[in-house]
């Protein structure tokens, strides 16, 4: 502006000295001296004005031409997103965080530029590239990953993964533990240690989202990665191992009644959220080992579920219908068939559709978890109740006695933000009876009684955690947890013991490697770990982070006859995550 005001000004001059030379009276020799040497000045002036305008239009080249280059490099950035009468949009001026801005700015110019990529608020969610819980609005600008077909818009998420995996013990596992199941001493792989290389944790994940009105939206979620195992899978030369549905499901949500209704496979509505009870924003610990930590709570399993909000969204109440399952343990003392029964029936081999190398439980009603969630402006806190229905049959001639039992139990959860943004504290614990498969350890739900029907047993569970960013690019994490079986359920008949924790049961060999005196029954789990994930490298083309963990796990059995038997295990992983989306 001041440039042209310059311009302006000095054409405007050199008007006025023309039209005055050209009426002033007949010049003289003297008078035409001066108006040569005013002339010339005038074209010097002119000379130094063209150079300065040449130069000018050369920076606004340059500039453009550097904002070409930068938007080819980096187009996800909003500061190269609106240009309107020579100004720029700020980032903070334009949506979501300032919808207004539309107008004043003179509309969008339509390029659909993408901004930074955003997933879910949990920092699991960031670890993993989990689509975001809520999108602002279907109709603005693309985030990094994201696929708009008409009305309906696609945001990818999910990680590749190159992990690393040592123990102590030969678990036999890959990126998932079997903390319930390390061998004692007794087995030969007590003494030898594991490791692997291994990508199977990689995720795939896919968001498809619309607004049916202008407050409900539908919402179909899909996160897989390649944790299953077909037939021909193995660890030789072509691994071959599948892909599986890890989260399957979709939502119905009513925005102005803070209602929402899910049907699928999903985390169950036990697991403790980080905020409210939206879906993908579940807190799960922040550990490499896909099996998580023991005293962590939760399943992935089918469902339908309802939550409601209510003042503002600051307390939510849940109610969700889940497929049940049971983790059945008969005891060491072999299967017991009460005098006269021809058969005792808790569980069958899969068929048709199921794995035929598992069994499934003999389930007659589903599990009902409801919860309570309240955000009152300093941490978050949950409380919930668990209600399940395990069910078998004792067949006698001609007749049979079917037995339904009540299980279930209570438990909460708070996170608490200590240091806002910089360290954080999260406590969870579940106890009842039969919640055994709700622990990551699967621990049993049930075993065998007296009277051939499968019995609840009393359990706990409990995690304590901290994490936090000291810095942007650095994140720790610490947990401590516990699973364990409260008390013993067993029975003697005649000269045999039953049940589970019988202390008849000869425990004596479980030290002795190879001895097959060894009638274990797990007690407890105990596991601290701790860990980092560092972002080495955040860019256009997506992050790369870098994680590590240690954990140290603790085994117990109930004491029987020769002793108590424990184990322990050291585990350590590696991991080098990609999320291209984030």
């Amino acid at each position: 502006m001041s440039f042209s005001f310059r311009v302006k000004s000095s054409v405007l001059l050199a008007t006025t000295t023309l039209a005055s030379l050209a009426y002033s009276a007949p010049a003289k020799a003297d008078d035409l001296a001066v108006m040569e040497h005013q002339i010339k000045a005038m074209q010097a002036q002119l000379a130094v004005m063209r150079k300065e305008h040449d130069r000018e239009i050369k920076r606004i080249h340059d500039q453009l031409a550097q904002q070409r280059i930068t938007e080819e490099r980096d187009p996800y950035s909003a500061r190269n997103a609106y240009r309107t009468n020579g100004s720029v949009a700020t980032p903070s001026m334009l949506p979501p965080n300032n919808p207004g801005m539309a107008t004043a700015w003179g509309g969008y110019n339509n390029s659909n530029v993408l901004l930074p990529a955003s997933s879910a608020n949990t920092p699991y969610g960031r670890l993993t590239g989990t689509p975001q819980g809520h999108v602002e609005s279907l109709y603005g600008p693309l985030h990094r990953g994201q696929i708009q077909i008409g009305g309906v818009r696609i945001t990818l998420g999910g990680y590749l993964e190159a992990a690393s995996i040592f123990r102590s013990r030969n678990n036999v596992s890959d990126i998932s533990s079997n903390f319930g199941s390390i061998p004692f001493a007794n087995s030969p792989n007590y003494h030898m240690n594991e490791f692997h290389e291994s990508e199977r944790q990689s995720r795939l994940a896919a968001l498809v989202e619309g607004d049916i009105t202008n407050t409900l939206r539908a919402q179909g979620y899909i996160e897989t990665d390649f944790q299953g195992s077909g037939s021909s899978s193995n660890s030789r030369q072509s691994n071959s191992y599948v892909l599986r549905a890890r989260v399957f499901y979709g939502q119905l949500i009513d925005d102005t009644d803070d209602l929402t209704l899910l049907g699928g496979q999903s985390w169950s509505l036990v697991t403790m959220f980080n905020h409210g009870m939206a879906a993908r924003d579940e807190q799960v610990p922040l550990v490499v080992d896909a099996q998580y930590v023991p005293g962590f709570n939760w399943t992935r399993n089918s469902q339908v579920r309802i939550v409601k909000g209510f003042d503002h969204g600051h307390y939510h109440v849940g109610l969700s219908v889940e497929n049940p399952q049971q983790v059945i343990a008969p005891g060491s003392g072999g299967a017991y068939v009460p005098p006269g029964a021809k058969s005792d029936t808790y569980q069958n081999a899969g068929v048709n559709v199921y794995n035929p190398s598992t069994n499934y439980s003999t389930d007659v009603a589903p599990d009902i978890v409801a919860k309570f969630a309240a955000d009152p402006g300093w941490g978050h806190y949950e409380l919930t109740g668990l209600l399940r229905f395990p069910h078998s049959r004792v067949s006698y001639e001609g007749f049979g006695k079917s037995k339904t039992s009540v299980a279930g139990g209570g438990g909460g959860g708070m996170v608490l933000p200590l240091i806002n943004k910089k360290l954080y504290f999260q406590a969870s614990g579940l106890v009842g009876t039969g919640i055994g498969r709700y622990g990551t350890s699967n621990i049993p739900d049930v075993t065998i009684g007296k009277d051939g029907q499968v019995k609840p047993m009393p359990a706990a569970n409990a995690l304590v955690g901290v994490y936090g960013n000291p810095t942007k690019a650095l994140q720790l994490y610490a947990y401590g947890g516990i699973e364990m079986l409260r008390s013993r359920s067993y029975f003697n008949a005649g000269s045999k013991a039953y049940g589970y924790g019988n202390p008849l049961y000869n425990v004596g060999g479980c030290d002795i490697e190879s001895a097959t005196a060894c009638q274990s029954s797990l007690n407890k789990v105990v596991q601290g770990t701790a860990g980092f994930w560092w972002t080495y490298l955040h860019g256009d083309y997506g992050t790369v982070k870098v994680g590590a963990q240690y954990s140290y796990t603790y085994l117990t059995s109930f004491s029987g006859a020769g002793g108590s038997p424990h184990t322990d295990d050291n585990m350590v992983f590696f991991s080098l995550r990609y999320l291209p989306f984030q």
